[in-house]
């Protein structure tokens, strides 16, 4: 036992002594830099304060007194050497010394940092002063343009003479704390005893799942060793244990989180597993469903023959599947076996993503195409055919290729109207969020546009009344006219003679307005109003086609409604008239956010 005692008592004292020795160097060095660092911090404080004090010009002589009057009274008052220095290296003032007798400073390398604009450090031997100095320096600036520099130093001898009796303290705390390591080190391996029975009792302790259990030895002997062991090996099973339990909690995170739903279920066909997202697909509390058969949770059989197919085939699925419960969806499904170390299938796992969105734009787009094609079948055949007609011979009649002809001019422009509506719609669609944003006078506005409508109210025998109040708002012009065109349009293609259209435009609640079109047309159904902001929804199709409407209209003025982050109300009575509402901030929302409007 003598010579363990030795030995760990030697290696006890090297380790420390090792260790004790580095932390003085380390805290030498340390303490050094963090106090130098301190008094450059002061030095820029300081500096940046005496150049707030700074209020002339630099290049007139009453500048120059009153920089060197400045040197000395803030070196005094600081116990620092401060030296003013212009942009190109001029010595204008120092408190130690005669500027006159001094070299041009621009090659110095804390000048060089500050006339770039940065606050400059360094510590270097001062040939004037003849010793070593910190020295920090800081730009003047002057209309953001840099003027010159002012600089403050401390010598660093003064600075290192402070931190001696630091120094002391420190070499003198470190060696008792060494001589007290030796001492406990010596009683420590004095008292090396491990008995057998503790080491048999910290086993039985990790065999019952007592990870926590260490055998605490200070030997480096065979029982030494034998603890050493029985450590590691309950570090190992603590380790693994614990990362089952991260990995754990790391597949339930992933899981709770997933906006696809999962399903695990066992070789009987029992739920073993399911995230919350199933609970939304499949219209079933998790806790009610685990443990039940596939077939019995939601009721979706074609999902339940799906699991089924996997678990008696071992195939890995990929399907689309719609189920009615609990309302109906549409769903991706891949399902994958999962297998034992046998190769037996143990079970199936299901990941249900719910693309009845995806549906939904998919049949919008088809139905959009349909549509598209019907609306351009129509003027593109009628002009195919009346150009028929005239090239089989019915030029000759001039009458009836006159006729002709203004059917085929019509119908090109119904057909050049659609288009244009067509990509108005996309534009607005695709740049809602780039408006040309401006102050309008919505009342000039909407009294112009209603003015170019007078001819066609005329002929149409149709009365136009409008109530306008002195409104100004941040809105797109282009667009606003467009919405009250496309309105109008509507109110005069759906409103009888001797009719009338009314519009209106009013402040309404705090900071919007509000614009309304209403006329005493042939209204629209109940049923219809859910629907008419729909691309190509006519209420009467034979009747819009007359009127050369191509559908696209009021698709066209909800967009840009929204796009200025309104919204448009319709109210309507068959036979009575139909009045659409608009109502729009009055300012642009970033404006209304960010400075409280």
């Amino acid at each position: 036992m003598k010579k363990i005692r030795n030995r760990l008592t030697l290696t006890f004292t090297l380790l420390i002594g090792i260790s004790l020795l580095s932390l003085g160097f380390f805290l030498t060095n340390l303490i050094d830099k963090i106090y130098l660092n301190a008094l450059g911090d002061r030095l820029v404080k300081e500096a940046n304060l005496t150049k707030d004090m700074i209020s002339w010009e630099i290049g007139s002589k009453e500048g120059l007194v009153l920089f060197q009057q400045l040197a000395n009274n803030t070196s005094k008052e600081l116990n620092t050497r401060i030296t003013f220095i212009d942009k190109n290296g001029l010595v204008l003032a120092d408190s130690k010394y005669d500027k006159n007798k001094m070299d041009n400073h621009a090659n110095r390398p804390e000048v060089q940092t500050s006339l770039n604009g940065k606050i400059g450090k360094a510590i270097r031997y001062s040939h004037t002063l003849g010793m070593e100095m910190l020295y920090t320096s800081v730009p003047i600036m002057k209309n953001n343009q840099i003027i010159g520099v002012v600089r403050l130093s401390l010598p660093v001898n003064e600075i290192k003479a402070s931190l001696e009796s630091f120094w002391y303290s420190l070499v003198i705390g470190l060696f008792i704390v060494f001589l007290i390591t030796i001492l406990i080190s010596y009683r420590i391996s004095n008292k090396i005893t491990k008995p057998i029975e503790d080491m048999t009792e910290i086993a039985k302790r990790i065999t019952n799942k007592d990870y926590s259990a260490r055998i605490h030895l200070n030997s480096n002997d065979e029982i030494g060793q034998l603890g050493i062991a029985i450590n590691l090996m309950a570090d190992s099973l603590n380790n693994q244990i614990m990362t089952i339990h991260e990995n754990e909690k790391k597949i339930t995170t992933v899981l709770n989180n997933m906006a696809n739903g999962v399903l695990l279920v066992d070789k009987s066909g029992k739920i073993i597993l399911a995230n919350p997202a199933i609970e939304w697909l499949l219209g079933e509390q998790i806790e009610q469903i685990i443990g039940k058969y596939h077939i019995e949770a939601g009721q979706n059989y074609a999902l339940s023959e799906l699991i089924e197919r996997s678990l008696n085939t071992g195939e890995s699925i990929h399907a689309e599947i719609s189920i009615q419960y609990p309302i109906k969806k549409y769903l991706d499904c891949h399902l994958a076996p999962i297998y034992d170390a046998k190769g037996q299938i143990n079970g199936v796992v299901s990941v249900l993503h719910d693309i009845t969105k995806l549906k939904h734009l998919e049949n919008m787009r088809t139905e959009f195409i349909a549509n598209v094609s019907h609306e351009l079948r129509t003027p593109i055949t009628a002009v195919k055919g009346f150009a028929e007609t005239l090239l089989d011979g019915a030029l000759k009649d001039e009458e009836t290729s006159r006729a002709f002809l203004q059917i085929i001019y019509n119908e090109s422009e119904r057909l050049h109207r659609l288009i244009s509506d067509l990509l108005d719609l996309s534009k607005i669609e695709l740049n809602q969020n780039l408006l040309n944003y401006s102050t309008v006078d919505l009342r000039e506005l909407i009294h112009s546009t209603i003015e170019t409508f007078k001819p066609q109210a005329v002929k149409k025998q149709l009365y136009i009344v409008k109530e306008l109040d002195d409104i100004h708002a941040e809105v797109d012009g282009d667009r606003i006219r467009q919405v009250i065109i496309n309105l109008l349009t509507n109110a005069m293609a759906y409103t009888p003679a001797n009719g009338s259209i009314k519009v209106t435009l009013k402040a309404f609640k705090p900071e919007q307005i509000k614009i309304t079109v209403e006329d005493t047309g042939i209204g629209i159904p109940k049923k219809s109003l859910s629907r008419i902001f729909e691309r190509f929804y006519r209420v009467d199709k034979a009747r819009s086609r007359e009127s050369g409407g191509t559908g696209l209209g009021l698709a066209i003025v909800k967009h840009i409604v929204e796009s200025h982050e309104g919204y448009i109300q319709v109210e309507s009575e068959v036979q009575k008239g139909t009045k659409f509402a608009i109502i729009l901030p009055k300012y642009k929302k970033e404006k209304i956010d960010g400075n409280g409007i």
